[in-house]
């Protein structure tokens, strides 16, 4: 387990570890974080409601051989309250690293990216993800791969 930040809030703290331990077994864990009409977004997919995450991840993680998260310093401490009850705003940057049989011939395949998290009552109700799609997926398929880069060549 990574070692955490000592001044990240118990909230945080709850989706790092929920992230670090999640895989293809275990996405009801998502209703320990998430609200029950959680809205979630990231540059692929938006999805709406609890059962709605669950299934999405559920998709996500069937399809891939690993998946890890190194999490870094957060932003915008979340409004204090008292334990499980925080709510309030607050980024999370991170560091994916997974492997998927079909896409880099099956080796690792770092993203970095960022998280918006809006919290209420201590679970997630908005969460946002900001990471390059390119680097996530389409730079990984090699006809893609070759159209993106004669693409950043002529634009560069």
């Amino acid at each position: 387990m990574q070692a955490l930040p000592q001044d990240m809030s118990p909230a945080l703290i709850r989706v790092c570890r929920l992230y670090e331990k999640l895989d293809k077994t275990s996405t009801e864990l998502l209703k320990s974080v998430y609200a029950t009409d959680i809205t979630f977004r990231d540059p692929l997919h938006e999805v709406q409601g609890i059962r709605a995450l669950n299934a999405y991840f559920a998709e996500l993680y069937a399809n891939v051989d690993s998946i890890e998260f190194a999490f870094h310093q957060p932003l915008g401490p979340l409004n204090s309250g008292d334990e499980g009850h925080e709510s309030g705003l607050a980024w999370l940057s991170w560091t994916m690293t997974y492997r998927h049989p079909r896409l880099n011939r099956g080796l690792d395949i770092t993203v970095e990216g960022a998280s918006r998290l809006e919290f209420h009552e201590g679970h997630v109700i908005h969460h946002r993800d900001f990471f390059d799609a390119s680097e996530l997926l389409y730079e990984q398929l090699p006809v893609l791969r070759n159209v993106i880069g004669l693409l950043k060549r002529r634009l560069g």
